[in-house]
């Protein structure tokens, strides 16, 4: 075994399930979730380093702008249209989603400048999903197997 075969996930009951296939599933399932948490985590610390802590207003205030942020890219891509496949299978290189790196420093750009310290937390929330979504997709199309293989013909 190299490491490059491919994983089959076992079923709990069908002679157990071991480490390996396991963490595999694991590290599918939160690959996303992961480096959105980062992304969130990372330009929130830094608003609260440049702006100190907001009060309530501040914090609805981020909530606010991540929802704002959230639902313009949906109707900006079009998301609510039924025609769309799920789930979008994240493999190969795509996975190794370091979006957060880019996007933290893209977002404190954002929010850095502006004085008022409410304001500051809106645009926060605002530009981490303007930017995040948009990057990771990016990302994936050209880190997945498909654009791989396609480039690899290509030359």
């Amino acid at each position: 075994m190299n490491g490059n075969e491919p994983v089959t996930p076992t079923v709990l009951g069908e002679g157990g399930r071991s480490w390996r296939p396991t963490a595999v599933g694991l590290t599918h399932i939160l690959v996303l979730p992961q480096g959105f948490t980062l992304a969130i985590a990372g330009s929130l610390a830094i608003c609260l380093g440049r702006h100190g802590y907001p009060g309530p207003l501040g914090v609805w205030l981020f909530v606010a702008g991540a929802s704002a942020g959230y639902c313009l890219l949906i109707l900006a891509f079009g998301a609510l249209r039924p025609t769309v496949s799920q789930p979008v299978g994240i493999v190969g290189l795509g996975l190794l989603d370091v979006t957060a790196v880019v996007v933290v420093p893209l977002v404190a750009l954002g929010s850095w400048w502006i004085p008022n310290a409410d304001l500051a937390y809106l645009a926060t929330g605002l530009v981490v999903h303007l930017t995040y979504i948009p990057l990771v997709a990016g990302t994936m199309v050209l880190l997945s197997p498909r654009a791989q293989q396609h480039s690899a013909t290509s030359r």
